[in-house]
């Protein structure tokens, strides 16, 4: 089965597609920008490297957040019109799962911490000593000192907010702190790919017309205890239910969502490097 994962939740935009258990393509950039005129051509070239024609693609998966507000809307506007033209099932992937997928078979619970800027970090616990990701706890969003302070035993930190706040993390946690390999726990698209593919076998697919990004909700933490973090349970997750209505950061007044793709994107006209399998 061909999947197409797309990544979109963060300045790093990407595109994969697998067939089974292998990457047969991944394209990943870094972007100060908002992805929309840029995703389409990206897809178009990767298509086009590996010689694929959307009828071979039986699915797709989408990481759905938390994260950038017009990330997020912009990879579900792509992804919805492609699967409205091919007729092909999506499937929502969150993207703090896909994070917790690179680090399989951990002795010590998985803690996703991605940046959500001013000092606040979007936080879940994963078990992945079985191979899979098992979310155990709730979506969150907090102060980093708040999500520190519920660690009482030995844990992997891993995501661009253990990028971004690696300091402050080991003052606070010192021995009890455990770190992946540097490169680990960029958003890619291969995992949400992967994870999207099993959800598809499993017949998860999400309903277009309710799929939504997944926010989490914004508390002013001055004011409120860490036992008021805002959360999103696992089950409130799930494909096609939107989270709590307060957009992230990143949302401005009047923003509207960009417009949806009419299709599959044509044949490449010019020749782009991708990373394929056959490099």
């Amino acid at each position: 089965m061909i999947v197409v994962g797309l990544e979109t939740s963060s300045t790093n935009a990407g595109i994969a597609v697998i067939r089974g258990g292998q990457v047969l393509a991944e394209t990943s950039l870094e972007m100060d920008a908002v992805h929309a005129e840029k995703m389409p051509g990206i897809l178009e070239r990767t298509m086009g490297d590996l010689g694929l024609q959307w009828t071979e693609v039986e699915g797709f998966a989408i990481s759905i957040g938390p994260g950038s507000y017009t990330g997020l809307r912009v990879g579900l506007s792509l992804v919805k019109g492609l699967a409205y033209v091919t007729k092909n099932p999506v499937a929502a992937v969150p993207t703090l799962d896909a994070i917790a997928f690179q680090v399989p078979c951990c002795r010590y619970p998985v803690h996703v911490l991605a940046d959500a800027r001013r000092g606040r970090v979007y936080e879940a616990r994963y078990d992945t000593a079985g191979g899979w990701p098992k979310q155990i706890t709730d979506f969150r969003v907090g102060p980093l000192e708040d999500m520190l302070e519920t660690i009482e035993d030995k844990v992997l930190l891993i995501g661009s907010g253990v990028d971004e706040h690696r300091a402050r993390i080991v003052s606070s946690l010192g021995e009890r702190a455990c770190f992946p390999p540097p490169g680990t726990g960029r958003l890619m698209a291969s995992s949400t790919a992967f994870l999207g593919l099993d959800r598809l076998k499993k017949g998860e697919q999400a309903d277009l017309n309710g799929l939504e990004p997944l926010y989490l909700r914004q508390t002013d933490f001055a004011t409120q205890p860490p036992s008021r973090l805002g959360q999103t349970s696992p089950a409130d997750a799930s494909p096609g239910q939107s989270g709590p209505s307060d957009p992230p950061a990143d949302a401005s007044p009047g923003q509207s969502d960009p417009p949806r793709p009419s299709g599959p994107p044509d044949p490449p006209h010019s020749a782009g490097r991708t990373e394929t399998a056959s490099d």
